[in-house]
């Protein structure tokens, strides 16, 4: 009997950026017959002779690799599939070996078992490196271990975002980015080694606004007290004195970048209204290049020391400072924390428990708003100082 002819051809029309689809040609007793296959790419890079995709070719993510190694499973199945008919006297039609290709395939694909028995098949034929194989299943791993062992089919954009929304709470979001980069290319994977179709697209457009800052990052009112209060306690310009001086200024709402510019002739204000004295740092944001105002109340006069280069703190490094700020914080309220900690308390803590308005808010912290071009204007800062002092007069409580 004599044996069909199996090979593996780029054709049909190319898509707007130039990709053309594989194909299994299958040719006996003079028809040909062609079964399409997962993967696109440019005519320039695909070796006919060599049936293989050329090193270094443009695939949209995969290496040639991948590519290649899933073109030779598909070829080897093809080989035995055609063995076996001809083995069992059977003619080797198209309808036959299409139903024996096609024969084993899953109706219900489970989301953590495709992935891991391709991780484990990718890593064993060293297609992906030990680094890719461990980044990739905590990715799957911790997917599981939030969402359950779902179905492919039934992967949607609702689990996607549910299971990055829990991470982001527990103060992963970074974290979370990362593991859905991983999980995004690994369930691309399942889907073209069991011949699924991607019609739910669960990771199209995932985007999550974190609005509400977990506890992990957020600063109590009790504990910004405790660093208040332990300031007078160590020597004056010592570096745990000066490192909680920053500190607390930074729960004004500035970041860390934006302390290293402050300058008393360039960025600091008063001016009276009766026997009351208010003060304030007008501040461009390092970062954002925004502009808002810190509010220096009467308590917080004392952390208005000047050096004699009219800087209103000595030069640090961030990675020196937040190494003493978590040292420190360690001792006095039991737990490491991060210089953002300080900007977070402004708004979630300050600003927000009293009747300071959202725009009040912006201001201080920074932020854009349509009211970016006004907060210079006196009688505008006026009023954000009081409704600011009141606000701290009611955290800190009657004086000792």
């Amino acid at each position: 009997m004599k044996p069909p002819s199996i090979s593996i051809v780029l054709r049909g029309y190319e898509d707007r950026f130039g990709f053309q689809r594989l194909f299994l040609r299958y040719s006996w007793c003079y028809r040909t017959n062609y079964i399409v296959l997962s993967w696109k790419l440019l005519p320039k890079d695909w070796d006919p002779v060599t049936q293989s995709v050329k090193p270094r070719a443009t695939l949209g993510g995969e290496t040639s690799v991948v590519v290649n190694g899933d073109l030779a499973k598909t070829m080897n199945k093809a080989y035995s599939v055609v063995a076996e008919l001809i083995a069992n006297d059977i003619p080797p039609t198209f309808e036959e070996f299409k139903a024996k290709m096609s024969m084993g395939k899953k109706t219900a694909v489970m989301f953590w078992d495709a992935a891991m028995k391709i991780l484990d098949e990718e890593h064993r034929e060293k297609q992906i490196s030990r680094q890719t194989f461990t980044c990739y299943r905590a990715a799957v791993n911790k997917f599981r271990e939030i969402s359950g062992n779902l179905r492919v089919q039934e992967l949607g954009r609702d689990q996607v975002l549910a299971f990055k929304r829990k991470m982001v709470l527990a103060g992963k979001e970074n974290l979370a980015n990362q593991y859905l980069r991983y999980l995004k290319i690994i369930y691309g994977r399942v889907l073209k080694y069991h011949k699924l179709g991607d019609l739910r697209k669960p990771f199209d457009n995932v985007s999550i606004k974190v609005v509400k800052i977990s506890e992990k990052k957020s600063l109590a009112i009790e504990e910004y007290l405790v660093f208040k209060k332990a300031l007078p306690q160590y020597a004056p310009d010592s570096p745990d004195h000066e490192t909680i001086r920053r500190f607390l200024i930074m729960c004004r709402g500035l970041r860390f970048s934006d302390t290293k510019q402050i300058k008393k002739d360039l960025h600091y204000f008063e001016f009276h209204e009766g026997e009351t004295l208010f003060r304030y740092l007008a501040v461009n944001a390092q970062k954002t290049g925004t502009k808002g105002i810190v509010p220096i109340s009467e308590s917080d006069a004392g952390l208005l020391k000047w050096e004699p280069d009219g800087f209103l703190f000595s030069k640090i490094s961030y990675k020196s400072y937040v190494k003493r700020l978590k040292k420190l914080s360690l001792d006095l309220i039991g737990r490491e924390i991060t210089t953002h900690f300080g900007r977070h308390f402004t708004g979630d803590f300050i600003l927000n428990s009293t009747d300071m308005s959202l725009d009040d808010v912006k201001t201080i912290i920074g932020v854009k708003s349509d009211r970016i071009a006004e907060i210079y204007a006196q009688k505008d800062i006026k009023e954000v100082l009081k409704k600011f002092y009141k606000a701290v007069e009611g955290m800190e409580g009657v004086k000792d």
